[in-house]
């Protein structure tokens, strides 16, 4: 966990926003399906810093949402590369939500990856916005 996931030859990922660590809290089997589907197809599973902070603040039960991450592949830091981006899509797409724009740029951030999300309205006007609809495969929980 915390490994850099960022670079060339790095695999796919399945991206996590902070909905679907909630449904992962909750038990969701269908949540629980996409992981195991990820995993057959060589997606690495990642949750931003972010998401993690979001959903333990979210959480009914914080202690269920540390045991999550820690299973999941890597948490990923929150890099500069990113970081400098979140003002400029936040802006362009009219999304409030800081963490889903994290979100979706780290999904850009490695070619082939997907996003699963409680709330696909904003993530696909997050991709829309950073030229990139269609291009990511968005789940949702």
């Amino acid at each position: 966990m915390g490994s850099r996931v960022h670079g060339p030859g790095v695999a796919p990922r399945l991206v996590l926003d902070t909905g679907a660590v909630i449904a992962l809290e909750r038990d969701d089997a269908r949540a629980y399906q996409h992981l195991q589907t990820a995993a057959q197809r060589g997606h690495l599973v990642v949750i931003p810093t972010l998401v993690v902070l979001e959903a333990l603040e979210g959480a009914k039960a914080p202690a269920t949402v540390e045991r999550i991450v820690k299973k999941i592949d890597a948490e990923i830091p929150l890099f500069p590369a990113i970081t400098h981006q979140v003002p400029g899509l936040k802006r362009r797409s009219g999304v409030d939500s800081t963490t889903d724009v994290v979100v979706v740029l780290e999904a850009l951030a490695v070619p082939g990856s997907v996003i699963l999300t409680g709330d696909p309205i904003d993530i696909h006007r997050l991709l829309e916005a950073a030229g990139a609809h269609g291009k990511v495969p968005v789940l949702r929980v």
